[in-house]
C-alpha cells in the first residue's frame, strides 16, 4: 500500500514544480516583451538560453491564445506585443 501511495505524492509533486515552473516563465516572458514592445520571437528565445525554442514558442502561443500577447506576422518575421 506505501508504493502507490508515495506515487500519488510524487506525482503531485511534480505537477505543482511544473506549474510554479509555467507561472516563472510566464512571467519572465511577459517582463520581456513588456520591455522591449514589438521585439521578435528570436530575441524572446535569446534572452532565455536556459529554455528550448520549442518550449518559448508554446508558452508564447497559450499567451496569445489567452490574449496576454499579440503575436504579429509583418516583414521583420513573428513579432511579440502586449496585448
Amino acid at each position: 500500500m506505501p508504493g502507490p501511495f508515495k506515487n500519488r505524492r510524487t506525482s503531485n509533486l511534480t505537477r505543482r514544480s511544473i506549474t510554479d515552473l509555467e507561472s516563472t516563465l510566464t512571467d519572465r516572458i511577459l517582463e520581456a516583451v513588456s520591455k522591449a514592445p514589438g521585439c521578435r520571437i528570436e530575441d524572446v528565445v535569446d534572452l532565455f538560453p536556459d529554455l528550448t525554442w520549442n518550449r518559448i514558442f508554446r508558452e508564447l502561443g497559450r499567451l496569445s491564445r489567452n490574449r496576454q500577447v499579440r503575436l504579429v506576422v509583418n516583414r521583420r518575421g513573428i513579432t511579440v506585443r502586449e496585448c
